[in-house]
């Protein structure tokens, strides 16, 4: 089992001591990855729901800008050596994906072969307004990327015929040090992002599920994993969850993750037995002084019970 938890990349406490903070204590404890969070622009949500709330309401603390992940993640390479350092998730459909190929193929040289790509398609219409991209084609606009990143970091010259995208005898940036590339972690548990896993997924990594629907999704992943060819046994699953340890048991819209200790380890504990082979964990709040301390309890009271 692995572990990693997500960067303060947002709000008052994203700065470039908060991140060598976090990354200097992950890289002494030896966690295993940590990961970068993702909006380009932070619009007034008027057609949206937060997906993290049980209502959609946004929550109080709602943080209006963000770091951009590969301006972090190529920082942090530089400083350290082993942690691995990911996207969870980069909105790809917000992006041109020619660019993201290179730009992931630059983390994972800089990083000397430590890059994850997590890539999801967003909830923000209002983001996607703002940026005058198609809300109701992210998927298919996803889809289209991840073909298009797969084809780049061949280093052949590359040629792609779509309803997005044309061009021939393409080639940009240096080829990955991973082969045949970095993991491609696919977030989501649509319908839709189930298929997007199957076909072009290393990695299943959805965002805020019970253990209960990692099990039941699981056999919906297994079928369309079949259809490409593939099977479910080969797949490892990353739920991405909020770690929060409190005194009381977890209550009403909270996750399986959020209370006692010994609930908590209960919890990682089915989601194991539903498929789970590694976890990001959203730290609350989004501090240094929390990460450094969530760091700490995975490592003395999650991971020697996962050795």
């Amino acid at each position: 089992m692995k572990f990693g938890i997500s960067l303060p990349v947002r709000g008052d406490d994203a700065n470039p001591e908060t991140f060598d903070r976090v990354a200097d204590k992950a890289e002494a404890a030896g966690l295993d990855a940590l990961w970068a969070s993702d909006h380009l622009v932070m619009a007034p949500p008027n057609k949206s729901k937060y997906p993290g709330t049980p209502d959609g309401s946004l929550p109080p603390a709602w943080k209006r800008y963000y770091y951009q992940p590969f301006s972090v993640l190529n920082y942090l390479a530089g400083r350290t050596r082993n942690v691995r350092l990911g996207t969870s998730v980069l909105i790809l459909p917000m992006r041109n994906p020619l660019e993201v190929a290179a730009q992931v193929a630059e983390l994972d040289r800089v990083s000397r072969g430590r890059a994850n790509f997590g890539v999801g398609v967003g909830w923000f219409e209002d983001e996607y307004d703002a940026l005058g991209y198609p809300f109701r084609k992210r998927g298919k606009r996803a889809n289209d990327g991840l073909a298009i990143c797969r084809k780049l970091w061949t280093g052949e010259p590359a040629a792609h015929e779509s309803e997005f995208y044309s061009f021939s005898g393409c080639v940009v940036g240096p080829t990955p040090v991973q082969k045949p590339h970095p993991p491609i972690y696919i977030g989501g548990h649509s319908p839709g992002a189930l298929k997007r896993v199957a076909k072009y997924g290393d990695v299943w990594h959805p965002f805020r599920v019970t253990d209960a629907q990692v099990k039941e999704l699981r056999g919906d992943l297994a079928k369309a994993l079949e259809a490409e060819g593939r099977s479910i046994d080969d797949l490892p699953i990353c739920p991405k969850v909020p770690l929060v340890f409190q005194e009381e048991r977890t209550q009403d819209g909270q996750l399986p993750t959020q209370g006692r200790p010994q609930d908590i380890l209960d919890a990682l504990r089915r989601y194991e037995d539903a498929g789970a082979t590694e976890f990001c964990f959203d730290i609350v709040p989004e501090t240094p002084e929390n990460a450094e301390v969530i760091i700490d309890r995975i490592m003395d009271e999650i991971r020697p019970k996962f050795a």
